[in-house]
């Protein structure tokens, strides 16, 4: 069910990319059509254009990845749906409510038994470079001696 809200979240946000984008370019067409007005700051609304693409990219990409990791149930999915959670956070309300949801159920217990571990934790060393400790080389704590008075 995670990775389908994911996926329908990365949808949303490409949706709602799309509708912007095209309001924006609309937008400046018409400008451009009405000779009889100052003239309209076209380069500032493509910029805008551009620069709606690129955050809804930011917002929509994690998600869109978290989503599939989930359903495949890749070994990457908790980290990635860590970051897609945090991502869609600082969207209110959907993104909020999505983002509560992804951290209860990873670190919940059916998301600890589905992914016991991160993808980059490493793999347990070898006993032999195990520190071994001997009695004979444990030292008490001796704190140290005050200083001398110079006065």
């Amino acid at each position: 069910v995670l990775g389908i809200l994911h996926l329908a979240y990365a949808g949303l946000m490409t949706l709602l990319m799309a509708v912007m984008s095209i309001f924006m370019f609309a937008t400046i067409g018409l400008e451009n059509a009405n000779n009889n007005r100052e003239p309209f700051p076209v380069g500032f609304l493509a910029v805008m254009a551009i620069f709606l693409v690129l955050v809804t990219l930011l917002y929509a990409v994690p998600s869109l990845l978290a989503g599939y990791a989930l359903l495949k149930r890749k070994r990457w999915a908790k980290t990635m749906g860590l970051i897609a959670a945090i991502m869609a956070g600082l969207n209110f309300p959907l993104g909020s409510a999505l983002c509560v949801f992804t951290l209860y159920f990873l670190f919940g217990e059916s998301g600890r038994l589905l992914y016991p571990q991160t993808a980059t934790a490493l793999p347990p060393g070898d006993a032999s470079w195990a520190r071994r400790t001997r009695p004979e080389l444990e030292r008490e704590y001796v704190p140290p001696s005050s200083p001398r008075d110079w006065r």
